[in-house]
């Protein structure tokens, strides 16, 4: 089990701070917790009403990093977390400690609608087509910048205008790593949220 998922189930949160960051829109139903950087994964296999959703980074203030990040898609609190996965994953598969996870190889995490991601690999081929020789990458020449609004902690990129879909990002924990994602089941048995752990908590 996840100790960010552990800590979390503590009334008072286990000493970790939330922060609010900008909201994504979903409008498949279809998550995507990716490196916004990295080959994209799938989306996962549950899917959600389309709508806007919060998005908070918690940070564990001992080790000084965001130690897990969560879409919420209700106010009503989970009681408990379930792993996350995608098309063709079983769950009963896993030996113990064993998880599903994505990779992270740029240092960011990522909620995001599945359109939204590959809006985002359109405008970034738009990037390229643009800039020519001059293109570097799409870190260097635009989520740096997004980023950057936000000290370097977070960012909200606008992957398609005309849709509002977006991409929020957020550093990784300590880094490059796999990372599990978890459903927040509340006591009804609906699914409240999805928190991804940066193995931040010991």
């Amino acid at each position: 089990m996840s100790k960010l998922v552990e800590r979390l189930l503590e009334p008072s949160g286990g000493a970790l701070r939330p922060q609010p960051l900008d909201p994504v829109k979903i409008v498949s139903g279809r998550i995507v917790a990716c490196d916004p950087l990295a080959n994209p994964v799938e989306a996962f296999e549950y899917e959600v009403a389309p709508g806007t959703y919060p998005v908070f980074a918690w940070h564990s203030e001992q080790q000084g990093a965001i130690a897990g990040a969560e879409l919420r898609f209700s106010d009503n609190r989970p009681v408990r977390w379930e792993l996350a996965v995608r098309p063709g994953q079983d769950k009963s598969s896993l030996k113990e400690d064993e998880i599903f996870g994505y990779p992270v190889d740029a240092g960011l995490g990522s909620f995001a609608d599945e359109d939204a991601i590959r809006a985002t690999e359109a405008l970034d081929q738009r990037l390229q087509e643009e800039l020519g020789d001059e293109y570097i990458s799409l870190y260097d020449d635009l989520v740096a910048d997004v980023l950057e609004e936000h000290d370097d902690v977070w960012g909200n990129l606008t992957a398609d205008e005309e849709s509002g879909l977006n991409v929020v990002m957020f550093r990784s924990g300590y880094g490059d790593g796999v990372y599990a994602s978890y459903w927040g089941i509340d006591e009804n048995d609906n699914v409240v949220a999805l928190l991804t752990d940066f193995q931040v908590v010991e």
